[in-house]
């Protein structure tokens, strides 16, 4: 396949890199690579056309930052090659490690979960899976039936199967990110329902624990069903926004009957936890 890279230049950078990473990869890139200037984004040739040219001018009349982009063809090569070539070892402590196939798993975590580098796996909510991962470590899931909302490559998910949650439904928005969550569960030994859709697709039962790494907008969305899908003194698990938002979130959870009890932080990023009253 054909690619064309976005070459992106922003300042500041911290923390619009990562936010236009998460961006661009609604757009339709599939890789990332950080850069002094900002970032570079790789997307399939057959996708650049006028909308992504004007998505991405609309992305320079925003306040807060200059950003500039240049878009070129690149010569083809083995994706796999470059898509492996940026994917590190993610590590939380000793409590769990995020690997890819290829890595050498020499990390003495008490759980390991080996995710398929595909696509844009870790780029943009990097600081965000990892407090979600941070967060879990105080839970226990053993015979507890969780959902995953937004769930990506299925990192949360798998982790949860992992530490002995009885049911896991995994659902996100991108074809991908389904196969993807779907493939990994398969290279875990986990059993997962995995589901292609949003909150339309959530099932008509009650969980223990959910878990959102989306962003603000969708997760102010979807509070009050959360609410509804969630036992009384059951765990919420927020993330995929930034601490300038932590006052915006915190008032919705608190006015649909949720109350705060843990906070991580990450670079720019929060990770909130609440409690159903």
């Amino acid at each position: 396949m054909d690619y064309h890279k976005i070459s992106i230049n922003i300042q500041p950078r911290n923390p619009w890199v990562d936010v236009f990473i998460d961006e661009l990869g609604g757009f339709g890139c599939e890789s990332f690579e950080e850069t002094e200037e900002g970032f570079n984004a790789y997307i399939p040739s057959s996708d650049v056309n006028d909308e992504l040219k004007a998505q991405l001018d609309e992305l320079k009349t925003r306040e807060g930052f200059e950003l500039s982009y240049s878009i070129e063809s690149v010569p083809t090569q083995n994706w796999n090659e470059v898509w492996e070539s940026s994917f590190e070892p993610i590590l939380v402590g000793d409590w769990c490690s995020i690997l890819a196939p290829f890595h050498q798993n020499e990390f003495k975590t008490q759980h390991t979960v080996v995710i398929e580098p595909k696509m844009s796996f870790g780029t943009g909510h990097h600081e965000t899976t990892f407090m979600m991962v941070q967060a879990m470590e105080d839970l226990n899931l053993n015979g507890l039936d969780v959902l995953d909302m937004g769930s990506g490559t299925g990192v949360l998910a798998i982790l949860a199967k992992k530490m002995k949650a009885n049911y896991v439904e995994a659902i996100d928005i991108e074809d991908w990110a389904v196969e993807n969550c779907e493939e990994n569960a398969v290279n875990n030994n986990v059993e997962l329902v995995v589901k292609l859709g949003g909150k339309e697709q959530i099932s008509e039962m009650q969980f223990d624990v959910i878990l959102a790494n989306i962003n603000r907008n969708i997760l102010i969305d979807q509070m009050a069903l959360y609410g509804q899908h969630l036992k009384s003194g059951g765990k919420l698990f927020l993330s995929g926004f930034l601490s300038e938002d932590e006052n915006t979130i915190t008032d919705c959870a608190i006015s649909n009957n949720f109350a705060p009890f843990k906070k991580h932080k990450k670079e720019n990023w929060l990770c909130l936890g609440f409690t159903k009253s």
